[in-house]
């Protein structure tokens, strides 16, 4: 069995379900819990835990820039933002804010803990399920001729590679992007 990862949850209170989950898997041990960005980026800097589950809106800021924040502090911390649905604007913006996951909180359970021990132990971006999920919306098969595509050709390429299981270093060798420093 691998080490245990302790695990930061920075979500609404009302809506607090993952820790519940985590609590069924040995892999996980939730060290702390908040429903404000603040005290997030204030509890991962003090804390160090290995995994952060942020939701996208926070009560006193939107998740995005709580991760940011907290990657400054903590850069070597695994970051998902956790979303109701699947946005591809949430997703991007996620991964250009230093998260290196998206997790649906509406995932079967299995589905869940399956996604969060891959990107633990495999450096899994996105689940294969949530990454059909936003490629479907954006088949340029279906669009109508003279409409422009949603997505440049080089956003479908990464979104693919994704859906692929292929995390970011993988994917931007295999279409030659240079990293960002």
């Amino acid at each position: 069995m691998s080490q245990i990862n302790r695990v930061l949850l920075a979500e609404p209170s009302q809506s607090i379900e993952s820790g519940n989950l985590l609590e069924l898997d040995q892999l996980f041990e939730v060290v702390a819990e908040t429903d404000c960005g603040r005290d997030a980026i204030s509890l991962a800097d003090s804390l160090k835990p290995e995994v952060a589950l942020v939701a996208v809106d926070l009560h006193d800021m939107k998740g995005t820039q709580t991760i940011q924040k907290m990657k400054k502090m903590n850069p070597q911390m695994l970051v998902v933002l956790q979303a109701e649905s699947a946005d591809v604007e949430y997703f991007f913006e996620a991964l250009k804010s230093g998260a290196q996951g998206y997790l649906l909180k509406s995932l079967h359970p299995a589905s869940f803990h399956e996604y969060l021990r891959s990107l633990v132990i495999e450096d899994a971006t996105l689940p294969r399920e949530l990454g059909y999920q936003i490629l479907k919306q954006f088949v340029t098969e279906n669009i109508p001729y003279g409409v422009q595509p949603l997505l440049s050709v080089m956003e479908t390429a990464v979104l693919r590679n994704l859906c692929r299981g292929f995390n970011i270093e993988e994917i931007a060798d295999r279409l030659v992007i240079p990293e960002i420093q």
